[in-house]
């Protein structure tokens, strides 16, 4: 399998895709003019203690608070849990100054969450100097490969309560650059731990780079063979951090006046991330819908009408589904609760394949994920954990029509509430003639249907007024008094 990374920059964003045999598997986008804090480490300042949830939201010099968690402030956590033993207690005091690292980004109501428990990831380890932990990455079976690691990690870590988790890069790494990296990391905690010291006030220590060297430090495999870049001074920067943190080269294309996501056909599929369905090969489909607690995901046969035996011909698109649920899930970078809504099939063993086959596709992302069994309804829950924001918000607004509803409301419930805002107005003996301003949408709609409103007034006037600028779930009502009315020529007697 060949792969390739692509880095399209401009001056407004930034993307990074990668390539699988041609196949887009994964696409990271930035706003050059939204800051992302996760990962970053603050000095921060303890503004309010909550004993009753044991929290405390902290100053890190945002628009909002951070909010610090009792379980994420403690130093020892992997001990803790091992003995089953978790204080809850939050050892914090307001106008403390505490080293703390964004793990969430902030959204419109709530800070970044925070964490005392500091982790850096790197090219070969994770770097975590509060946590007494070693380990090895999932994605590394061989057990020899791990023994070797877990080894290598415990002679070289710096103190004997610092914690480092290979990465599945070490793998193949010179044992040399990963003690290299280590030693980095401990020097680079150390200048954090300096500027804490020294700095007055509430301030930015350290910071995880931008969204090109990130990804490309994640992304890179021995299956990636080169990084095509539209940016030559960014490819220069590409191709120094090649050389000293790569052993093996990585060839680095410039394109030159040349859209490198459209070259590739990385656009047309960045669009189709942003429709809910999702056509699968067989003919079948997957919806995809986003709440505020979890992601749900419905399998629907479509066109697949198969052969005579419905079984088979379900258990095919189930399984085709959960290899493109895997792939879209990374596509989109969707965290948190995810429920999938399979199509019901009759042989256990189908559904057993078919959650295996899901187990077997999310195995390869880098994310950690669970899969848990299919229930007796045919659902399956499975945990993806977050990491940033979902691909949708950050390419998508909310409609200034519906606020993210996602529907407008019907001209008959518009209509009721014009109403009943009517009746408060003609209460008023002097108001002989209301104005309402709707959408010309609404208005059309309104006017076709020729519809009749009473006030509980006889001698009430109400026109309507189509005026483009009032939304479609909106209306605006202005009361007369006077006898003749200025209105303009394709007002309409409404009642």
């Amino acid at each position: 399998m060949k792969s390739k990374i692509l880095v399209d920059y401009e001056p407004y964003m930034c993307s990074v895709a990668l390539l699988e045999d041609g196949v887009l598997e994964e696409f990271y986008v930035e706003d050059r003019n939204t800051e992302l804090i996760t990962g970053a480490i603050y000095k921060g300042k303890v503004v309010n203690v909550l004993p009753g949830l044991e929290s405390a939201f902290v100053d890190i010099g945002k628009r909002k608070n951070g909010f610090l968690a009792a379980s994420d402030m403690l130093e020892n956590r992997t001990a803790l849990y091992r003995s089953g033993q978790l204080p809850t207690r939050l050892d914090v005091s307001e106008g403390d100054y505490v080293l703390v690292q964004a793990i969430k980004e902030p959204t419109e109501t709530k800070g970044a969450r925070l964490s005392a428990n500091l982790s850096i990831p790197g090219r070969y380890i994770v770097f975590m100097p509060t946590v007494d932990f070693i380990g090895v990455s999932n994605k590394i079976t061989d057990m020899a490969t791990r023994d070797r690691l877990t080894e290598l990690l415990t002679k070289n870590r710096p103190t004997p309560k610092c914690g480092l988790i290979a990465r599945t890069a070490a793998k193949d790494a010179p044992k040399s650059d990963i003690i290299a990296e280590i030693k980095y990391f401990y020097a680079l905690y150390q200048s954090i731990l300096e500027k804490f010291n020294e700095t007055d006030g509430v301030d930015k220590l350290f910071s995880d780079g931008d969204l090109i060297f990130r990804s490309v430090r994640d992304l890179l495999n021995s299956s990636v063979d080169e990084i095509v870049c539209n940016n030559r001074e960014i490819a220069g920067h590409l191709n120094r951090y090649l050389s000293n943190n790569l052993a093996s080269s990585v060839k680095v294309t410039v394109i030159d006046g040349e859209d490198v996501l459209k070259k590739y056909g990385i656009l047309g599929e960045v669009e189709k991330l942003l429709q809910p369905k999702i056509e699968l090969q067989s003919g079948g489909n997957i919806v995809i819908d986003y709440t505020e607690a979890l992601t749900v995901i419905d399998v629907n046969s479509a066109k697949h009408t198969g052969d005579s035996d419905r079984e088979r011909t379900v258990f095919e698109t189930n399984c085709d589904a959960a290899k493109e649920i895997a792939r879209q899930l990374r596509l989109r970078n969707v965290g948190g609760l995810v429920v999938i809504d399979f199509i019901d099939m009759q042989d256990p063993l189908h559904n057993e394949e078919v959650v295996e086959v899901l187990r077997k596709e999310t195995a390869a992302d880098r994310i950690r994920t669970r899969v848990l069994p299919m229930t007796e309804l045919g659902l399956v829950q499975m945990t993806r954990k977050k990491t940033g924001r979902e691909i949708q918000s950050l390419l998508l607004d909310k409609c200034s029509e519906c606020h993210g509803f996602g529907e407008v409301q019907a001209p008959n419930f518009l209509l009721r509430k014009i109403k009943a805002r009517l009746v408060d107005i003609f209460a008023d003996n002097a108001c002989t003639a209301a104005v309402v301003s709707v959408n010309t949408d609404m208005f059309d709609r309104l006017c076709k249907d020729n519809w009749q409103l009473s006030v509980g007034k006889s001698k009430a006037r109400v026109y309507l007024v189509p005026d483009s600028a009032v939304g479609k779930n909106s209306f605006k009502i202005s009361a007369r008094t006077e006898q003749v009315l200025s209105l303009p020529s394709n007002a309409y007697l409404l009642a």
